[in-house]
């Protein structure tokens, strides 16, 4: 069996080496999962970098999120969670952990997926459609069905996942975008408008918004911060939410008084392992059974860029962090 390893933090293309090893024996209330694919996402790479908010525990094997199959059942396991049968799909909610070709779980962090979801897009689910939902429910509950929502970094794989499931919701979406061949993309999963992220977009936005007829946004999505995360709290309304989830643009944010005081906007920022840290097991299965279901419907679909067996990791490593790749970087196993 194979995995890949940090024993330090740092360049994932120094630190991380595949390592063969024995996958121990499931104990009490414990389950082996045979892995099939696991995302590489930016914080996979920022938590072996040492930057992320949750610090490794080394060694350690990364990877926040993936999918697999129940392979062996320990004691009381049968019993306890009789629907971790063996074959079944399942989603391990605990990471990192999850590059390897086995993993043991607590049966406790397992929820079993639709056994027609595609692995690839199970192996996607846990990160960027929760923290859609999560984003589109940070005022403590989702805006009114026909409400505009305005983001930046749309064509991103949270902003992908932001306008479908937005789009369940019965919410429209503005989203901006960095570059003019994004839009499509956007546009085809369902956005209601979408722009390029400058002064000229954010103003053909505000037209478009009043061409429209539309009340003010009172929610926005802020993955980039500087000059765009201004132009988001310009177009929100009073009273209006901006959550920040994201620093892209490796600036911070610029807010003028006046909007402060005049608009009386609310800033706060988001963070899905917090989160998730408040909700229950019951309460998670249900948000990621929701999720899995408009996936199987084909409501919510996250493209993938590239594929790589965990014997290329090397060049998964290299592919992840490149601008314009197109979608997601998973490992296979």
């Amino acid at each position: 069996m194979s995995r890949l390893l940090i024993s330090r933090t740092g360049p994932p293309l120094e630190v991380v080496e595949l390592q063969s090893y024995e996958c121990p024996a499931p104990g009490p209330g414990e389950v082996v999962v045979r892995m099939a694919a696991a995302a590489v996402n930016p914080a996979d790479l920022n938590f072996i970098e040492g930057s992320y908010g949750k610090k490794a525990e080394l060694p350690c094997v990364p990877g926040m999120e993936g999918a697999g199959f129940v392979e062996k059942r320990g004691p009381g396991v049968a019993e306890s969670h009789a629907e971790l049968t063996e074959g079944a799909l399942v989603m391990p909610l605990s990471g990192p952990g999850n590059w390897a070709s086995r993993r043991v779980v607590p049966a406790e962090e397992l929820l079993v997926l639709p056994a027609g979801m595609a692995v690839e897009q199970a192996a996607l689910l846990r990160v960027n459609p929760a923290t859609a939902w999560g984003l589109l429910h940070a005022a403590g509950s989702a805006p009114a069905a026909g409400s505009w929502v305005v983001q930046n970094a749309g064509s991103s794989a949270a902003g992908h996942c932001v306008i479908q499931v937005a789009k369940s919701l019965g919410l429209k979406t503005l989203s901006f975008v960095r570059r003019e061949e994004s839009r499509a993309a956007c546009l085809r999963l369902g956005g209601d408008l979408v722009f390029v992220d400058d002064a000229a977009g954010a103003g053909a936005a505000k037209e478009a918004l009043r061409a429209a007829g539309a009340t003010a946004p009172l929610l926005a999505l802020n993955a980039v911060g500087g000059d765009s995360s201004l132009r988001l709290l310009d177009l929100l309304g009073p009273d209006g939410t901006h959550v920040t989830y994201g620093a892209m643009a490796r600036q911070p944010l610029k807010v003028p008084n006046g909007m402060l005081i005049f608009k009386c906007l609310v800033l706060r920022g988001f963070w899905l392992t917090r989160q998730q840290a408040a909700l229950s097991r019951e309460e998670l299965a249900v948000l990621y059974s929701n999720l899995a279901g408009l996936a199987v419907k084909g409501g919510l679909t996250q493209e993938i860029a590239a594929a790589y067996p965990i014997s290329e990791y090397r060049e998964a490593l290299a592919h992840a962090p490149r601008n314009a790749r197109n979608g997601k970087v998973i490992l296979t196993f």
